[in-house]
């Protein structure tokens, strides 16, 4: 549950803010434009494929395997406020309009459904 951010911040990287900061995921498509990504079926099926390991990826998607794990199992704990807000949109957006593959994502990186407490709790919050 989570994947939203295979879109959206589809380009994420891991940096460290400074050597007492805590790790904070930094994307470097902070402007990518997630409503444009969610209204295109074909662009986004691309991304679902990618993240799912049924499709080639872009560097964006390769990036973006890389974190989902950690993004998935911290509920987005570390990550930056404007991917925060393009992972609600997101999330909710293929919840709503492509649950088929919002369920691939899931099975993928959250099969036993351990985070989706926690997942629920940042969409609410």
């Amino acid at each position: 549950m989570y994947v939203v951010l295979l879109l959206a911040c589809a380009a994420l990287t891991v940096a460290a803010p400074g050597p007492a900061a805590p790790k904070q995921l930094n994307s470097r498509l902070d402007s990518v434009d997630v409503d444009k990504i969610l209204a295109n079926p074909r662009v986004l099926s691309n991304y679902v494929k990618c993240v799912t390991d049924k499709g080639p990826c872009t560097s964006e998607g390769k990036d973006l395997k890389k974190i989902l794990p950690e993004v998935i199992s911290t509920a987005c704990a570390n990550c930056s406020p404007k991917m925060r807000a393009n992972l609600k949109k997101t999330i909710l957006a293929m919840r709503q309009k492509y649950p088929n593959e919002w369920t691939a994502v899931v099975n993928k990186y959250d099969p036993k459904r351990t985070h989706s407490k926690d997942l629920e709790a940042f969409l609410k919050s």
